[in-house]
């Protein structure tokens, strides 16, 4: 019974001290959201990281076709032929769109020259030879860019399908229903120069097809639901951007991150995070780490190391992860080091 007693006493004293442990060590934990990176399949070495885009793909059998005018050809086609056309908004336009999503990615800056057009003497279809590493140099020292990228290749076949059927209506007698589809397929190719001794060069090739079809008992209302040729073949030069920057940058994935609050009110680094002001919340937090209570040192700790991880350093942010831990143990800090040190066996420093 003696021995009984004693266990009984035993375990009460540890739920006391784990008690008393978890008071010290109380925390009021909130929540953010940040943007965590993952690598494109076939991006760029870390020494690009920046870019100068031009255009070889144009020759003189390009035109800038206005809107109405090809529209018209179609339909005195009768909505019903397959062409290649090639239009040089939609070859500029890929130039444009890609040059923005690379730079809106954070990976890389972009310099689209004003004369952006270098010479084209082959036929559209025909791939000109990689360019003259003298060029390459010329253009990166002009522009201050690490790599050169051009599109050396852009065709776009045209297919357009038109179709009616006639069917009978029990209240109006005989009508008609209307069908037609519009597919632009593409093809481009790009080829990216470093230079050096020897130039490095990446191609990328890219063929697919976009397509559009709608059915209405109007004609007016079923070319009102289909976009222009002008338009499709705009929105194909867009559609080949997506695709390029889909392989060179990288995609962001929200994750949820947090921080300890060092005050229970009126808390000055959740307002200063809230602000998106994190230098200062930086600052304010360093003071705290400095304090000799155990508690408010350890949550000041564990938020210098989420600051570490947004400036992107990882390193730094274990560092102050593992003093959080041993001045005061919290589940959330070994959950936050174990993450800590899962992305730093794939991380990728910025350089």
């Amino acid at each position: 019974m003696l021995i009984f007693r004693k266990i009984i006493s035993y375990k009460f004293i540890l739920l006391v001290l784990a008690g008393i442990s978890l008071f010290a060590c109380k925390s009021s934990y909130t929540l953010l959201t940040i943007e965590k990176p993952k690598s494109a399949t076939e991006e760029l070495p870390a020494n690009i990281q920046s870019i100068v885009l031009m255009n070889r793909s144009m020759n003189n059998q390009f035109e800038n076709y206005r809107k109405d005018s090809l529209q018209m050809y179609f339909f005195r086609k009768g909505y019903q032929l397959t062409k290649i056309i090639l239009d040089s908004t939609a070859s500029d336009t890929t130039i444009r769109a890609l040059a923005d999503l690379m730079f809106e990615s954070g990976r890389y800056d972009v310099v689209i020259p004003v004369e952006r057009n270098l010479p084209r003497y082959l036929t559209y279809e025909i791939l000109p030879d990689t360019l003259n590493p003298d060029l390459v140099q010329k253009y990166c020292t002009a522009y201050k860019t690490n790599a050169l990228m051009v599109l050396e290749r852009f065709s776009t076949k045209v297919m357009a399908d038109y179709s009616s059927e006639k069917y009978l209506n029990a209240t109006i007698g005989f009508n008609y229903t209307y069908s037609a589809s519009l597919d632009i397929k593409y093809d481009t190719f790009f080829r990216i120069y470093k230079p050096g001794n020897p130039m490095w060069v990446k191609e990328i090739s890219l063929t697919d097809t976009i397509s559009w079809e709608s059915s209405e008992y109007s004609m007016e209302g079923l070319f009102n639901r289909l976009p222009s040729t002008k338009q499709a073949l705009i929105e194909a030069g867009i559609k080949v951007a997506l695709d390029v920057d889909e392989k060179l940058s990288p995609t962001w994935t929200p994750e949820k991150r947090g921080y300890f609050l060092i005050t229970p009110k009126n808390d000055r680094g959740q307002q200063l995070m809230n602000e998106n002001k994190q230098d200062e919340a930086a600052d304010y937090w360093t003071e705290m780490a400095k304090s000799k209570d155990k508690n408010i040192r350890s949550k000041a700790e564990y938020n210098l190391a989420l600051i570490s991880e947004l400036n992107d350093d990882i390193d730094q942010a274990i560092s102050w992860g593992l003093k959080s831990f041993y001045s005061c143990y919290r589940h959330q800090t070994e959950a936050y080091l174990k993450k800590l040190k899962a992305k730093k066996e794939t991380h990728k420093p910025k350089t």
